[in-house]
């Protein structure tokens, strides 16, 4: 039992490795379609989103949003972004703790 218990981890594991690994390059590839004149702003706040400590988070989000409002199709591109949509979730839970 143990055995297939710890292989079924495993495959799990590598699930949601597949997945993280998609998923950051999903928001890589967003970022090479925004407008070049914001895309290294965009490359370093999704950057600080996969890769940045918790407490840059909200900073991220919110220059994120001004960067992206004057162009509200790209702005909801980039916040359906599970990484982004993850970020958001992260601060709305700390907010009701």
């Amino acid at each position: 039992m143990s055995t297939f218990f710890q292989a079924w981890r495993r495959r799990q594991a590598d699930r949601q490795v597949h997945e993280w690994e998609e998923e950051k390059d999903e928001a890589r590839r967003a970022v090479q379609e925004a407008p070049p004149w914001i895309r290294a702003d965009v490359r370093r706040i999704v950057e600080t989103l996969i890769e940045g400590p918790d407490d840059a988070i909200q900073g991220a989000i919110d220059e994120l949003g001004r960067l992206l409002e004057t162009d509200s199709e790209l702005k909801q591109r980039f916040f359906r972004l599970q990484i982004v949509d993850d970020a958001v979730q992260f601060l709305r839970s700390g907010s009701e703790s």
